[in-house]
């Protein structure tokens, strides 16, 4: 399956471990005041990392960081749209909403104990010089909620230009 998304295009995955939250029955009923990110994603283990549950957003532009308060704004967004997908992806897996089997076979069968979340946001053709900047500040913005899930061990923040996410 591939998703298409502010002129970028992710894929292909399995559909089994690809969860369009966006479009989810789950979010419609509860999408009053929530912001959400695009997608989850399962991500099989490798050599460094354990089974990684990765929510995705996708931006076709981002403020320069230097530009306050609209960058300040711009984190803002993205923080609350990561934390709440894995929050509700979260609270699906856990049935507690009753549209939890629209949920593709992975994410139901997956055992939640030691997987590493990556909340990560792709930007169109971004200028690399800023992203340094930008990581700083969205892994400063996350830091609660990545200490709420285990920290650095258990969580990772990354920004990547859309090149950047076809190469993983």
């Amino acid at each position: 399956m591939y998703i298409n998304e502010s002129n970028m295009r992710f894929g292909p995955f399995s559909e089994s471990d690809c969860f369009r939250i966006e479009e989810s029955q789950t979010y419609q009923e509860i999408r009053q005041g929530v912001k959400i990110a695009e997608f989850a994603l399962i991500r099989p283990k490798s050599d460094s990392n354990p089974v990684s549950l990765w929510i995705v957003e996708a931006k076709s532009s981002s403020p320069r960081p230097n530009t306050q308060p609209n960058f300040r704004e711009f984190i803002e967004e993205i923080q609350v749209k990561l934390t709440n997908t894995l929050n509700l992806t979260l609270a699906t897996c856990l049935k507690r909403h009753k549209t939890w089997q629209e949920l593709p076979e992975s994410f139901q069968k997956l055992d939640w104990t030691n997987i590493r979340f990556v909340l990560i946001l792709v930007i169109q053709g971004h200028d690399e010089a800023w992203l340094p900047e930008l990581k700083d500040a969205l892994k400063y913005a996350l830091q609660s909620t990545r200490q709420i899930w285990g920290g650095s061990v258990k969580s990772e923040v990354l920004v990547l230009t859309s090149g950047e996410f076809e190469g993983r």
